[in-house]
């Protein structure tokens, strides 16, 4: 995950340039102005630029990347903290859909942006081509939102007593859903960026708190207490 985010970080233009506000645009001309304004030389023509080859590589980056690395983890602390195996093995799988079906419309998404930029260079990109982007966009950050309020679900049962350090991974994860389902919903970028950081502390902090849980817990007793679940 890590070097996912530096990589996608070395291919991002400038500061402010962002995948999120190009995708949920909507549109053929917004998505063109943002192309030129964020992912272009300064001062660039269309007609002058070879294809955008730092948001191609960004694209290829999410795929190969980050996109695996959010979906496994969310797949992993969502199994972690799931029903118990010998009940509702069946439940357990099903928790896991909405992160990975987000995963694949994740790289649909991308494949479809890379398929719009080849339209731009050498034909005519259409709105219809950038609404599709936008709907997989929107429903990838909707699945993300679901997919962590399993995780708040399942968290707020395993969370070790009263007090704000042991909900703080919860309500960040709530938080996080929140802001994925304002972007969904509204397809604003702006809040895909309040959800990514309050993910990352959420679930972050959710992992740490459960490694530290693990070692100091007997396998005997963690059995037996996961097992009344």
């Amino acid at each position: 995950m890590v070097l996912g985010v530096l990589a996608m970080a070395a291919t991002t233009p400038h500061w402010g340039a962002s995948q999120a506000s190009l995708l949920l645009t909507g549109n053929a001309a917004r998505f063109r102005a943002l192309l030129l304004h964020d992912w272009a030389p300064t001062g660039a023509a269309l007609k002058d630029i070879a294809g955008f080859p730092m948001l191609r590589a960004n694209l290829l980056l999410d795929s190969l990347l980050v996109v695996p690395a959010y979906c496994g983890l969310l797949v992993f602390v969502t199994l972690a903290l799931g029903p118990a195996a010998n009940r509702y093995p069946s439940l357990r799988q099903w928790l896991c859909v909405p992160a990975v079906a987000a995963g694949l419309f994740d790289i649909a998404e991308n494949g479809m942006t890379g398929h719009a930029l080849d339209e731009l260079m050498h034909a005519r990109l259409v709105d219809e081509s950038v609404a599709d982007i936008t709907l997989a966009s929107r429903l990838k950050w909707a699945l993300l939102a679901v997919a962590l309020v399993v995780v708040v679900w399942r968290a707020w049962r395993w969370r070790r007593g009263p007090g704000i350090r042991s909900a703080l991974a919860p309500l960040a994860c709530a938080l996080a859903a929140a802001a994925f389902g304002v972007a969904a919903w509204f397809s604003l970028a702006q809040a895909v960026s309040i959800g990514l950081v309050a993910a990352l502390v959420g679930v972050g902090t959710l992992v740490r708190s459960m490694a530290t849980q693990r070692s100091a817990t007997p396998p005997r007793a963690e059995f037996g207490a996961r097992s009344h679940e």
